[in-house]
């Protein structure tokens, strides 16, 4: 692997083949154990086997306090995405803040998955077929999550959040299937329209340098096909830093578009941010845990 520099994408660093090609199956993180706030947990991935439930991904969870005082309660669920060349244990920095807002009562009691996807997955179904990262997400883990923890399984209690690539991913499977997640929660998407603005090796294995299918699965496409079900259904939240040259001008594009169409949103431009999570949601302040009180 080679150092990041100042012009490399979202100050992603390169990657030599044989990396790129673990990171095409890792859909098991390397670290295999629980962290501060979260538990480690594998669930069974019938979109990648036919339904024969032999293949695993994996995720980590954090269940609030709430969850061990009240053994009957059941609770909404945050699923976080993370970036590119990412990994579940990226989402930390969400949860921390997501528990702290709810010891304080900020937030309601809630429970956070953080999936293990692909590093460079987009969270799209790849248009060859062989890596369904969008079916695992909204299929085999929701479907794992409500049959294991005591959850409330609607869309209005379910929201899908994500940082960058991830952002993307929780546009791009929010937009598809508002019937499931009712709230969506994209930090810093990348939402360029033209692929050949994405360096090749973050998107040559999920869309094969196909700008048909690119557009197909786009967060914009979906948008427009399903603007009635979302109006209906979803409540989104968007957010960029300023100084994000690359995307704050297709994020502000993106709120201008639900505006039209009458979605209920929230748009935020963090002044002085740029590509940073830990900087964005500092920034955001106590106005993170606010999109679920609502």
């Amino acid at each position: 692997m080679t150092a990041p520099t100042a012009h490399t994408p979202d100050h992603i660093p390169e990657y030599t083949p044989e990396e790129l090609a673990v990171f095409e199956q890792q859909w098991i993180d390397t670290v295999q154990e629980d962290q501060e706030l979260t538990r480690f947990g594998l669930y069974p991935q019938g979109s990648r086997d036919r339904g024969k439930g032999e293949l695993q991904g994996s995720y980590q969870i954090y269940l609030p306090p709430a969850y061990e005082d009240d053994p009957v309660a059941h609770f909404p669920v945050v699923y976080w995405l993370h970036g590119g060349f990412g990994n579940a244990r990226q989402g930390g920095a969400a949860v921390q803040r997501i528990d702290a807002a709810i010891r304080v009562g900020a937030m309601p009691p809630t429970i956070v998955v953080l999936p293990q996807a692909l590093p460079i997955g987009w969270y799209v179904d790849s248009k060859d077929g062989a890596r369904p990262v969008e079916q695992t997400i909204a299929g085999d883990l929701v479907n794992h999550v409500d049959a294991t923890y005591r959850t409330i399984p609607g869309p209005w209690a379910r929201t899908i959040e994500g940082f960058s690539m991830g952002g993307f991913g929780a546009l791009h499977i929010g937009f598809k299937y508002p019937k499931i997640f009712g709230r969506v929660s994209a930090i810093a998407p990348p939402l360029l329209k033209d692929l050949s603005l994405e360096p090749d090796e973050r998107v040559a294995n999920t869309f094969f340098g196909d700008q048909a299918y690119y557009d197909a699965v786009s967060p914009w496409t979906l948008l427009l096909a399903n603007s009635p079900e979302i109006r209906n259904h979803s409540k989104v939240r968007l957010m960029v830093g300023s100084r994000d040259e690359r995307l704050v001008g297709v994020v502000r594009e993106m709120d201008e578009m639900l505006a039209t169409l009458g979605v209920e949103h929230e748009y935020h431009v963090v002044a002085g941010a740029d590509h940073d999570y830990p900087v964005l949601l500092d920034g955001l302040g106590e106005r993170y845990a606010a999109f679920w009180r609502k």
